[in-house]
């Protein structure tokens, strides 16, 4: 029983005990003189006792005064009892309750990191930064974009051929003439035809090759006979008059014998000022001389006086012309779309055109 109780407690138990009766001992031999000789023995032997206790009890106090206890620092729990997590807060310690300011207690600003009690501190212990807000500027609305304005439209590349420098002009026929000038001056062949239909087809009709090329020659109407000169339109049209190289004179009344002359002739009725003020294009392809008289000659100022004319209007193949641009070069041919007996130049000339497609 007694090896349950805490060592400290049974040390003072003792102690008590032999201070009683080395008193109760003390006090029975003086109130009892006559019985000295038995008490002698037992005085003797409680003396002896209480020395031995007393001895003890000193031996004992001097052992405790010499023990010390161990710091209690920390308190290690049995390897039974499941050890506290590291997450989970420390209970202090009484010295830690010694060492504690007396002050109130004041709110912590900043949360401490829980570092494990066992084992060596962790050296890369990893400080979380504070992530810095974004900041969004806020620009301008996005302007609308403006729509472009319409660029002209492209103009197809003509072909690019040697310059024509012998007075016979390439092509045997109608038809084979006015298809080189198409190539040269990149102007539709049935744009080329329409024209000449509507021009001249009711006096130049079936020409034989010879014929033909008798005509597609510079100078061919010196030395010329007045039919073949009339038949080949080589006069000026309105007035009738044959030019002076020509052997002068006149084919017919003239269509206009009251009005100025404005000298046109040839197989697309060009007028001497159309042949002049063409020339610096026309010197391209015929650089040594040019002359309405001549088939060729006439077809090539009629297709580039045509396309500056043109402008601006669609243009979008060298063998194709939208009926618009069709159109629009007729009227500034002629003059005006309207004629006489309610016909329409214009119309006339885009009918001949789809037919020559």
């Amino acid at each position: 029983m007694l090896s349950s109780i805490n060592p400290r407690i049974r040390i003072g138990i003792v102690l008590i005990l032999s201070l009683f009766i080395s008193g109760f001992v003390m006090k029975y031999a003086q109130e009892s003189p006559s019985e000295m000789a038995p008490q002698i023995q037992i005085q003797t032997i409680a003396t002896d006792l209480s020395q031995t206790l007393s001895n003890s009890g000193t031996s004992i106090i001097s052992a405790l005064q010499s023990f010390k206890l161990p710091p209690l620092v920390s308190f290690v729990p049995p390897a039974s009892q499941p050890a506290i997590p590291s997450e989970q807060p420390v209970e202090p310690t009484p010295l830690d309750w010694e060492t504690e300011p007396s002050g109130p207690t004041e709110i912590p600003t900043s949360t401490p990191a829980i570092l494990p009690t066992n084992g060596p501190l962790p050296t890369n212990i990893a400080i979380p930064t504070t992530a810095k807000p974004t900041i969004h500027v806020v620009t301008q609305p996005p302007q609308p974009t403006k729509t472009p304005k319409p660029t002209k439209v492209p103009k197809p590349t003509e072909l690019i051929l040697p310059p024509i420098l012998s007075d016979v002009r390439p092509g045997t026929s109608i038809e084979e003439i006015l298809r080189e000038v198409s190539k040269r001056a990149c102007i539709p062949y049935a744009l080329l035809m329409a024209t000449r239909t509507q021009e001249s087809g009711a006096w130049m009709k079936n020409l034989s090759s010879a014929t033909a090329k008798m005509y597609n020659t510079y100078g061919w109407w010196k030395g010329a006979d007045k039919g073949s000169v009339c038949a080949a339109l080589a006069y000026y049209t309105q007035s009738g008059l044959i030019p002076p190289d020509s052997g002068g004179g006149s084919c017919t009344n003239g269509v206009q014998p009251g009005a100025y002359d404005q000298k046109i002739m040839g197989l697309m009725q060009m007028s001497e000022q159309e042949e002049q003020v063409t020339r610096k294009n026309t010197i391209k392809i015929l650089p040594k001389n040019i002359d309405r008289r001549v088939l060729f000659d006439n077809a090539v100022i009629y297709a580039l006086a045509t396309k500056g004319r043109a402008g601006n209007s669609p243009q979008p193949s060298c063998d194709d012309w939208p009926e618009e641009t069709v159109r629009l070069v007729a009227e500034k041919h002629y003059g005006a779309c309207a004629y006489g007996g309610g016909k329409n130049y214009c119309t006339e000339v885009w009918n001949l055109y789809k037919s020559f497609k």
